[in-house]
């Protein structure tokens, strides 16, 4: 792996880092399909599964916690955590099980070895096969085994829970897992592109609320305090509130007017048979009129 494949890797694992410390708090993220992505479940297999039941132990905090075996070794405690956007594993459990190598070099920030697969995952009757993982210490995680005095060996997230339709039964402390056909994104590879999102522009139309009876130039000069009234419709609220032709515009209904879209914008704001307060100036003069917008096209 050459240097700048190392920096990627390490921005694209830092972002899910964010979403994972977040995850126990309930953060859960849409997926889209990916061809290129491991399948938890392959679709096809998944129409012949049938649901499977498994245990869990409630722990005083209120977590969901499961035994399962990872690539044949363990079992290792798992925190199943339907809000997780992730699955992840401790750095011991990813070592003792195979997901990482014990040479495997470490970040300074949790002990992150960034992304992993789990090959083969049993829970009670329940078996599911190259899971991604990410392979961390969770602080969370961490303090919660310390208080608890019983380890903690990573959270299963999305990425698993994803591929079933799942229903708790928290006085039988079972969870049973219907498999469904759906296939999981790569979270670390496509994360990136979602938080910037799509490259366009977005257009914002805005329109008043109802009739003023005014049209206004754009602003002339390099710092203007308002805007020019060109134009004032006759019997419009407008002119029945004393507003004329050279007039400038320097607030609308509370809202500075230095440019004709922040006319525009005070005039969406407003509401209809409500009298809206126009600071304006003329001959070098600051007055105040009242402007009711009417309903009407």
């Amino acid at each position: 792996m050459n240097a700048s494949s190392k920096v990627s890797l390490l921005g694209r694992t830092w972002l899910v880092v964010v979403f994972v410390l977040t995850g126990m708090l309930g953060l859960c993220l849409p997926s889209r399909a990916d061809k290129g992505a491991p399948s938890a479940v392959v679709a096809k297999e998944a129409k012949k599964e049938k649901p499977s039941t498994v245990p869990f132990e409630l722990l005083a905090s209120n977590h969901m916690v499961v035994k399962a075996k990872i690539n044949g070794k363990g079992p290792y405690r798992l925190v199943f955590d339907v809000g997780a956007p992730i699955t992840l594993l401790g750095n011991k459990a990813a070592e003792g099980s195979g997901v990482v190598k014990a040479d495997a070099p470490k970040s300074f920030l949790f002990s992150m070895r960034g992304e992993g697969q789990i090959d083969d995952l049993e829970v009670g009757d329940l078996k599911t096969k190259d899971l991604p993982v990410i392979v961390l210490d969770h602080p969370v995680l961490k303090a919660l085994a310390g208080f608890l005095g019983r380890p903690l060996d990573g959270i299963i997230g999305f990425t698993f829970f994803a591929h079933y339709k799942t229903t708790i039964d928290y006085q039988a402390l079972t969870m049973t897992f219907e498999p469904v056909d759906f296939k999981v994104g790569n979270l670390v590879k496509d994360l990136p592109d979602r938080l910037s999102g799509p490259k366009r522009a977005k257009d914002i139309v805005l329109a008043p609320s109802g009739v003023w009876g005014l049209a206004v130039d754009a602003p002339a000069g390099e710092h203007p305090v308002g805007v020019r009234i060109r134009s004032v419709a006759a019997g419009s609220p407008a002119e029945a509130a004393g507003l004329k032709v050279g007039d400038v515009l320097t607030t609308l209904d509370g809202r500075w007017t230095t440019s004709v879209a922040d006319v525009f914008a005070a005039a969406a704001d407003a509401d209809v048979n409500v009298p809206a307060e126009a600071i304006i100036l003329r001959d070098g003069k600051e007055m105040t009129l009242k402007v009711t917008p009417k309903a009407g096209l």
